[in-house]
């Protein structure tokens, strides 16, 4: 059997929640593929040998009566999961279609033993909690039957630097800040992943395909994400030298604060450019307040991952605003509106300057809410708060540094 390279390697991040929609392993899998490689967990023997009926169950939509409206069927694909793998999925417990409606994408996936390869590769890069966390996403999950195309030690290699290619892969399977079904999703055109990257969804009668990657088990929800359970790894395409050249000569810092900064060391603006998001941040005494709250939110890993982001970082006099006892009380639920909150100040998939991020308009961040950038003369506002120093450069985000701490609507 041919192997992939190495950078086939992970399955979306959107591994996470789809699992037990991926049904028999056998089922869906191609002709070629063959139970999942053995340096990952197999998958239980009721799953392997839980094969499907030999003919294909044709999905919602097709059975819909022949008086069903276009615009009802699209609804009936919206709320109903479709595909050929579906119909192995239990009808009861965690792992049914039910109880991963309950849980984040991670969590969901946990539940479901046909996705312990997808588990596996999430946890070693550090993305449960992103997967995690409010969204909304849109994954593509592949599942393990997937992984039997990649020789042992390329997925070694990729477990021993996990912040490497694997998130680069993984990330690639994530659209953040959407919550599409599939009908949507054609629609869309071109997705922007999480990594930067885009995959585009198609539908040719009653089949659906993304980046050339089957669809088995499609529309399924999670308590922030429909996942779409797929039979290969994406991969990320090589991104020309002359485009990294480009993203790197982003504009120069500019605002009030910026001359601030000090001239040299990690805390520079030389400095940050080569550390990810939040280690760029501590390095920064006058983002202490943020970091200390990332942290407790669990967030660092997701805001040192590949990327790329838009980042809004509200300075330490921003939080003095806010009362300590409110304060507190953030801080004792991070996982609950501190969160909320902090995903407010992020877009994923975007590299924006300032003047990109004006043009852009409302902006989707990761908590599923907007933001907008403005200018008047030479100052910048987002969504009421002054940018201080924008345009600033970390190794995978544009941080702009702002006066106040956005809060969700």
């Amino acid at each position: 059997m041919r192997r992939t390279p190495i950078s086939a390697l992970v399955l979306a991040s959107g591994l996470a929640l789809v699992a037990g929609a991926c049904g028999s392993s056998k089922t869906a899998a191609p002709a070629t593929t063959v139970a999942p490689a053995a340096a990952t967990t197999a998958a239980p023997a009721a799953t392997t040998t839980a094969a499907a009926p030999a003919p294909t169950t044709a999905p919602p939509t097709t059975a819909a009566p022949a008086k069903t409206t276009a615009a009802a069927a699209a609804m009936m694909a919206a709320d109903k999961p479709f595909g050929p793998a579906c119909s192995a999925v239990p009808t009861s417990g965690a792992g049914s279609f039910d109880g991963m409606a309950k849980d984040p994408a991670a969590t969901a996936a946990s539940n479901n033993p046909v996705l312990s390869t997808l588990v596996a590769t999430v946890k070693a890069a550090g993305l449960v909690d992103t997967l995690n966390s409010a969204g909304p996403f849109t994954i593509f999950a592949p599942y393990n039957d997937a992984f039997a195309k990649i020789d042992k030690a390329t997925i070694d290699k990729l477990l021993a630097d996990p912040k490497g290619d694997l998130t680069k892969i993984l990330t690639l399977h994530v659209v953040a800040g959407q919550k599409l079904d599939a009908e949507s999703a054609v629609k869309a055109g071109a997705l922007k992943t999480v990594n930067g990257g885009t995959v585009t969804m198609t539908k040719t009668g009653d089949s659906f395909m993304v980046n050339g990657a089957k669809v088995l088990c499609g529309n399924v929800q999670t308590a922030n994400a429909t996942v779409f359970i797929i039979d290969s790894v994406l991969l990320p395409a090589a991104a020309p030298a002359p485009a990294a050249a480009a993203m790197m000569a982003a504009d120069k810092p500019f605002g009030p604060a910026c001359s601030a900064v000090p001239t040299s060391g990690a805390g520079s603006f030389d400095g940050m450019a080569k550390d990810p998001a939040a280690t760029a941040a501590s390095n920064n005494p006058v983002l202490s307040t943020l970091v200390a709250t990332v942290k407790a939110a669990g967030l660092v890993d997701t805001l040192n991952s590949a990327g790329p982001f838009t980042i809004f970082a509200p300075y330490n006099d921003a939080f003095a605003k806010i009362d300590k006892a409110t304060i507190d009380k953030l801080l004792a639920d991070p996982k609950g509106d501190l969160t909320k909150i902090l995903t407010l100040h992020v877009v994923a998939g975007q590299k924006l300057d300032a003047e990109s991020a004006v043009k852009a308009g409302a902006l989707k961040t990761v908590n599923g809410g907007t933001v907008t950038m403005t200018k008047t003369g030479d100052s910048f506002m987002v969504n009421g708060a002054k940018v201080l120093c924008g345009n600033v450069q970390t190794a995978n985000a544009t941080v702009f540094i702002i006066d106040t701490v956005l809060l969700p609507r």
